[in-house]
């Protein structure tokens, strides 16, 4: 008696091989229809600007609002466009267009008003230090001549009352220089130290097209559709047979 084996999966295999046409076929067409289905996806605009504004030490509570800076500074924009505050010292924006020219124009524009008001308010926070700290060394050289008036009278007198007061005053005179010198120093040094603001990056490129993904993903769907096409039509085919029988 001979026994009856099915292979399904090698029977499937061998039908595929056979009508292996179709697996070249549907998806190619699939492909063919995922690209030319991506180009027409709304883009935004053909030209898409970018940019990215250093703050440097410049913080404004009013430069992490998005809203605000694009407000007071884009107003002018005629596409689509975006302001982006990652971190308190960088902002980045993306503007859209048809025209390179005028993504450009718009985009230079916004970053000349924009690193115009940084600038106005690093000249203030400048000169308010650099005014403080010539304060501070106008005070050092008070205190120098004070010191030096203290020692001169304590030398010209055996009085221990005088001496005790101008030995009091001598010290405080003292501590007052060394605070007034670190402080000198310490704005100095933050003069030196201080960030101005730069525009970091510009660019203006054409919008990316998705053609490519398009056609990989139509042909990914293809082959799918093509295994389930033979599996439906070997299933009739089957199913036709065995009623025939």
């Amino acid at each position: 008696m001979t026994e009856n084996k099915s292979y399904r999966l090698y029977d499937s295999l061998e039908f595929f091989w056979r009508k292996k046409v179709w697996f070249i076929i549907i998806p190619l067409i699939a492909a063919i229809l995922g690209y030319f289905g991506s180009m027409l996806i709304p883009k935004d605009g053909d030209y898409v600007g970018k940019s990215t504004v250093f703050t440097g030490s410049v913080k404004l509570e009013a430069l992490t609002n998005p809203d605000h800076i694009m407000a007071k500074y884009g107003q002018h924009f005629s596409g689509k466009s975006e302001v982006f505050v990652p971190t308190r010292s960088y902002i980045k924006t993306e503007v859209y267009g048809d025209n390179e020219e005028t993504v450009t124009k718009e985009l230079n524009q916004f970053n000349d008003q924009l690193l115009e008001a940084l600038m106005k308010q690093d000249d203030k926070i400048i000169a308010g230090t650099e005014t403080y700290a010539s304060a501070q060394s106008e005070r050092v050289k008070t205190l120098n001549a004070t010191i030096e008036a203290y020692k001169t009278a304590l030398a010209g007198t055996d009085n221990l009352t005088v001496i005790n007061n101008y030995t009091t005053l001598l010290s405080a005179a003292e501590m007052d220089l060394t605070n007034a010198m670190a402080t000198e120093q310490r704005v100095r040094n933050d003069i030196i130290a201080f960030e101005h603001p730069e525009l970091a990056k510009t660019s203006v490129v054409k919008t990316k097209s998705y053609g490519l993904e398009g056609a990989i993903a139509g042909l990914v769907l293809g082959l799918l559709l093509t295994i389930f096409i033979l599996s439906l039509w070997k299933y009739i085919l089957e199913a036709r047979g065995s009623k025939r029988a």
